[in-house]
């Protein structure tokens, strides 16, 4: 068959969708009826096989990253990663022309692929703008998903913002060894490193970041029964004379936590109203987060009144990852770690038997030998389950860091590489977070 370029020519980056809307990273966009839905941290992805028809579909909605500045580079980095490589695919895409609206530009290309000893084809449609970039690949063997991968990516609606945290310029004085204890964000929050959580503030507003704490996480079969526990644990012993209680949690494939009630701060004496929240993400990352404020009505001015639905929780969501803390070079002396585990089971569409199953291990170890110095190791192994291939990389060089970007000297080919880089802060420790230009992100633990 030949490769279609698919008619999606009409940018609808900010269009209003009446269907129930969902959120992943930085785009909100109705998701697909009947598709099955897997979320990761770096993707969520819809997957369709009719057996019957002998057809199926995936689209993958992949993580935003830094733009380079060009979208044709943009589209070409994505190309690479998710649909070159993985398919080998030799042949340059057929591409369409750059389309432009509302600080936007978008590209697309179409390649084809055998899988299964059949055709199918691969598309790619990379959108940059506001200093980001995001792509969604669509893949099938039938042309009978158009509709839908239109319909999917008509209703993207993404951030207009790239907002970056502000640090003062000179370090303040170490505590608990590390750098920098608080950041400043410049639409007016200020997040800073406390024992058991990192706390957001903004006027009389605060927002307690709760640190992962193995007692009040632990799953619970019943959702109440879990909410119930972290608001005993985390929430009940700073307050007394609880009154207006409510639990409202919304079950879902990935569930919200939502408990309210009026209180009284042992320490200061002062009457409250606090709310804690937790969003289930299906990666397992969510935290829960206490709302502090004067009064219900001032919580729902701030992050909007409670709702019986799944979706619609960005503004309380998104304060999660306002426990962002700037890197300095002699926080990072010492060995990081990280490991990743993802499967993949494929079936014949005729039989619907399975065909093998493909996976992917990888290991990284960063050990930033001084202030300047770095060793690192990259281990992999890949392919289908009981023929897998393996890899592995060193590289030795020297560092820079400025706040929220690390760079290293000889990387591949010998080039230097950047990364966006920043603290999670946790119970007496930090994680780092490194994202390279490719969008692939190392959550790492120190070891050593």
């Amino acid at each position: 068959m030949k490769p279609t370029i698919l008619l999606l020519w009409v940018l609808c980056i900010s269009l209003a969708v009446s269907a129930q809307r969902q959120r992943f990273d930085r785009v909100s966009f109705t998701p697909p009826k009947g598709w099955k839905k897997e979320s990761s941290n770096e993707a969520v992805v819809f997957s369709i096989n009719e057996t019957k028809k002998k057809s199926w579909g995936v689209i993958k909605l992949v993580k935003s990253v830094a733009s380079t500045g060009d979208v044709e580079k943009d589209f070409q980095s994505a190309w690479t990663l998710l649909s070159a490589t993985p398919f080998s695919i030799s042949q340059a895409p057929v591409t369409t022309d750059i389309l432009e609206e509302d600080g936007w530009k978008m590209k697309s290309g179409t390649g084809k692929f055998r899988f299964n000893n059949a055709d199918a084809f691969t598309t790619i449609i990379t959108m940059s703008g506001y200093g980001m970039t995001f792509s969604v690949q669509f893949n099938s063997n039938s042309r009978q998903y158009e509709p839908v991968i239109t319909a999917f990516i008509a209703s993207l609606e993404a951030d207009k913002t790239n907002k970056q945290p502000v640090v003062t310029t000179n370090p303040p004085v170490k505590q608990s060894g590390f750098a920098f204890t608080t950041t400043n964000f410049d639409d007016g929050w200020t997040s800073t490193v406390k024992e058991d959580w990192a706390e957001v503030s903004k006027g009389n507003i605060r927002v307690l970041i709760h640190y992962p704490n193995k007692e009040a996480d632990a799953y619970q079969s019943v959702l109440k029964d879990g909410d119930l526990k972290a608001w005993n644990i985390l929430v009940s012993p700073r307050y007394t004379n609880l009154r207006n209680f409510e639990w409202k949690s919304v079950q879902s494939w990935q569930s919200v936590s939502f408990m309210e009630g009026d209180l009284t701060e042992k320490g200061t004496g002062k009457n409250v109203h606090v709310v804690l929240f937790k969003m289930h993400y299906s990666n397992g990352n969510g935290r829960y987060m206490e709302f502090v404020t004067s009064s219900k009505g001032e919580y729902e001015q701030a992050f909007g009144p409670y709702h019986n639905e799944s979706y619609g929780w960005e503004k309380p969501a998104d304060m999660q990852w306002r426990n962002k803390f700037a890197v300095s070079a002699t926080d990072l002396i010492g060995k990081w770690s990280t490991s990743d585990y993802a499967s993949l089971t494929y079936y014949y569409v005729n039989t619907g038997g399975t065909a093998g199953t493909t996976a992917t291990s990888t290991a990284n170890e960063f050990n930033f030998l001084t202030s300047t110095t770095y060793q690192s190791e990259h281990n992999g192994a890949s392919g289908m389950v009981g023929n897998m291939k393996f890899s592995s990389q060193t590289y030795k060089g020297t560092f820079t860091t400025t706040n929220w970007e690390i760079t290293m000297t000889n990387r591949f080919e010998g080039k230097p590489e950047q990364f966006s880089c920043q603290f999670e802060a946790v119970k007496g420790g930090r994680i780092l977070v490194l994202t390279d230009r490719l969008g692939t992100v190392h959550t790492l633990g120190k070891i050593k």
